[in-house]
């Protein structure tokens, strides 16, 4: 079989030595930061179609570790629902967070 590229899309677990040290909750059970977790949990309600998932706000992306965002699929920890269009709309997330704690 001929291809230009290969993904590997099983066993994924996120690499949390980044902020190992510091004050990020993770959900035990999907090592996402904990209320992002939360968020996709009570979306999802247990299953759903992940092509219709919205950001869940920018109070999403808060840490207990002031300043500390996890963006992106490591943000989804061991789930597998992640859109690009998501990672990027977090990305405006914590623009806008910042924007506002320099704000005032």
């Amino acid at each position: 079989v001929e291809c230009d590229s290969v993904l590997s899309c099983c066993g994924f677990r996120p690499n949390d030595a980044l902020w190992q040290n510091l004050q990020v909750h993770q959900c035990w059970a999907s090592s996402a930061p904990m209320k992002l977790a939360a968020a996709l949990l009570s979306a999802s309600g247990g299953g759903g179609d992940c092509l219709a998932q919205a950001s869940h706000g920018p109070e999403t992306m808060l840490n207990p570790e002031p300043g500390m965002f996890v963006v992106g699929m490591k943000s989804y920890g061991t789930g597998s629902a992640f859109l690009l269009k998501i990672g990027h709309q977090q990305v405006a997330d914590v623009m806008e967070l910042i924007q506002k704690s320099m704000d005032g």
